[in-house]
């Protein structure tokens, strides 16, 4: 079988991202020595498949709810919680502890339950026409998507919502209240006293029922509420906007209240009481608010924050200072567990946090999507519109934000690949399957193209995927045998999408197969790489592989090469090849093989961007190679986890990594 290769200009895909060095003139061959471009490149870590919305403890349990989920942490270990256990719902609107009695109170988007943590009981509230009224368990009215929740001394919950406070009964006895106004948060403190924040202000409500509506006559300069904390000396802190639009904060108890400007004026965003202190999140720091009693004002530091009274004459003023732990990237809500801060983030989980270490002392994450993922591949059809495969169940797509699970239900997704045209397709087998389908994806639906592929044994996997420039797909494959974990080597396969016709090529050494044209190409091939019209080269573990029409040529550590047992390979416009090893990256000239001193150290995989810089997947982070020097990131630099598996670059120039638990992208 004859194959006819059309010209190609560049092999590397993407956008040139300017961090260490300018694009390449016409003709290099390796990346440039020019200057580098001074630029800032951004880091975006990722182990979740949503961010974390809100945090609650119940006994030894930690709660994280998620978009769709909701987990409960023992240690490390996780437990997802569902319908399948209780739930009246999967999207959690709110959680609050009653310490007294071990319970988490959990209102969904189904309806309003309580989980006992000593028992390990999920007990649903029965529906009522107020529940239905609230938007929940199928109600008429809309669905809200946060609802503010306090657990009631006398074993009930107080809700908070768009049309007011509600209480409900653990036995769903539930009862309206004279407060209609939207509820935007809520706190009981030690004392029996429920405060309220609204739009209009805040309420307290005495233990004997009374309310009381406490603004600027009772020192409370707050308007519009957004945080309210029982404080952990007595009384509750209100944190929101005045009447003009500015933030203020207020402490209290019963009907007197002293507000104060934060100076500077960073953004408060959450709050959690802690041992002896409150915690707030501000901006990109973490404060701890303690009291101030028998303290003055204290004067502004460089990188100090402080509360400044708005009324003539006060002389305390809570201490506000900044604690040591870095917060984590993307945080959103703050929790409690014992001493502990927990501190929940956007797309890495929950950070378990001392007050007075820098780094956190553990992290609560899934890293669901990488449960089983042995490869990375990523396409997109639009910036913030990007297909990932890891090999593991289901495919994921990303849209700026969270990671959907999409693709064929129930099956493993082992690639996705995009032709020539920009049509992208996956490559995926069903569970149990022996062979591996090829769909065209459009949208959401992925269609059957009709082509298989097969392997000996079972669970045929892929090692790679490359569209050659003549617009047939290469596929690198390999399976397992039996129960083995160990997955054996299957050479290439060839096919044309358009024709419906697959062909494979391994090295047998039989007349026979040669005879049928099947290549003599090493059968344990893990990439590839196409160079002008009538190169393929290959890597092996056996070496690197060059294929000129039918003629094959092999380079093992006999022939100038210092380890024949390479993972990735790359060839630049000009024509020079990089190939990763245990032992460093090499290059070929067209005349010998070099192995830079610079770049002899271990090597997962590597990717060449179209700005002709050499990005590698090391054991010790991404390594970024741009002819003179290699630069490093690394945990200390925004990184998960130093072990980078793979590495990989989208049509729009980032550079997407793999490590056992993360992934990464890095952009300009």
């Amino acid at each position: 079988m004859g194959f006819t290769l059309r010209p190609v200009t560049c092999i590397a895909c993407g956008i040139a991202i300017a961090m260490l060095a300018a694009c390449p003139p016409s003709g290099a061959v390796g990346p440039t020595t020019t200057t580098p471009k001074k630029g800032t490149v951004r880091m975006r870590a990722f182990t979740e498949t949503s961010g974390v919305r809100f945090i609650a403890t119940a006994g030894d349990y930690v709660f994280a709810a998620k978009d769709q989920a909701l987990e409960r942490w023992e240690g490390d270990q996780v437990l997802v919680l569902s319908a399948d256990h209780g739930l009246p719902g999967n999207r959690v609107l709110g959680l609050a502890t009653d310490k007294a009695r071990g319970w988490l109170w959990i209102v969904t988007d189904g309806g309003v339950s309580y989980y006992d943590a000593r028992v390990e009981v999920f007990h649903e509230v029965p529906p009522s026409p107020i529940m239905a009224e609230l938007g929940l368990g199928g109600g008429p009215a809309a669905v809200p998507t946060v609802m503010p929740v306090a657990a009631a001394t006398d074993g009930g919950v107080w809700l908070g919502h768009q049309k007011g406070l509600f209480y409900t009964t653990a036995a769903g006895a539930w009862t309206s209240t004279p407060i209609t106004d939207p509820v935007k948060a809520l706190a009981m403190d030690d004392a029996g006293w429920l405060w309220v924040g609204t739009d209009r202000g805040l309420i307290g409500r005495a233990p004997d029922g009374k309310t009381f509506t406490l603004g600027p006559a009772q020192g409370n300069e707050v308007v519009t509420t957004r945080i309210v904390i029982a404080a952990p000396t007595g009384g509750v802190m209100v944190v929101g906007e005045d009447a003009a639009g500015k933030q203020r904060v207020a402490f209290g108890r019963t009907t007197s209240f002293t507000s104060f400007k934060v100076s500077p004026g960073t953004r408060w965003t959450d709050a959690i009481a802690l041992d002896d202190r409150i915690v707030a999140l501000a901006g990109d720091s973490v404060l701890q608010i303690t009291s101030g009693k028998g303290g003055k004002p204290r004067p502004l530091t460089r990188d100090g924050t402080r509360l400044m009274p708005l009324k003539v004459g006060v002389t305390e003023a809570p201490r506000v200072d900044k604690i040591p732990a870095r917060l984590p990237a993307g945080a959103t809500a703050l929790g409690a567990y014992g001493k502990e801060l927990l501190v929940a983030t956007r797309e890495i989980g929950v950070a378990r946090m001392s007050l007075e270490l820098p780094n956190p002392v553990g992290w609560l994450r899934r890293a669901e999507m990488l449960d089983g993922a042995n490869t990375l591949a990523v396409h997109c059809v639009a910036r913030e519109d990007c297909w990932l495969a890891t090999g593991a169940p289901r495919a994921w797509r990303w849209k700026g934000g969270a990671f959907e699970p999409a693709g064929p239900p129930e099956h493993v997704v082992l690639a996705v690949v995009r032709g020539p045209d920009g049509v992208l397709y996956g490559l995926h087998r069903g569970a149990g399957a022996r062979a591996i389908e090829i769909s065209r994806i459009d949208g959401e639906a992925w269609e059957s193209t009709g082509v298989t592929l097969t392997t000996p044994g079972n669970r045929p996997e892929v090692s790679f995927t490359r569209f050659a420039p003549s617009g047939q797909l290469w596929v690198g494959l390999r399976y397992h045998e039996g129960r083995d974990d160990q997955a054996q080597p299957w050479g290439v396969a060839i096919v044309d999408l358009g024709l419906g016709a697959v062909a494979y090529h391994h090295a047998s050494g039989d007349r026979e197969d040669r005879e049928k044209g099947i290549l003599p190409v090493p059968v344990n091939v893990v990439d590839a790489a196409f160079h002008g019209g009538d190169q393929i080269w290959m890597a092996s573990l056996e070496g690197a592989v060059r294929l000129v029409g039918d003629t094959v040529t092999v380079w093992n550590e006999d022939m100038a090469l210092e380890s024949e047992l390479l993972t990735s390979i790359a060839i630049s416009p000009g024509g020079l090849v990089y190939v990763a090893t245990p032992d460093g990256v090499g290059t070929y000239d067209g005349e010998r093989w070099r192995f830079p001193g610079e770049l002899r150290f271990a090597v997962n995989d590597l990717a060449l961007a179209k700005d002709a810089r050499l990005w590698l997947a090391t054991e010790r982070g991404i390594a970024i190679y741009d002819g003179r020097k290699v630069r490093r990131m690394d945990v200390r630099r925004g990184l998960v986890e130093n072990t980078v598996l793979d590495v990989t670059i989208d049509e729009f120039g980032r550079v997407w990594a793999r490590g056992p638990r993360s992934l990464m992208m890095v952009t300009p």
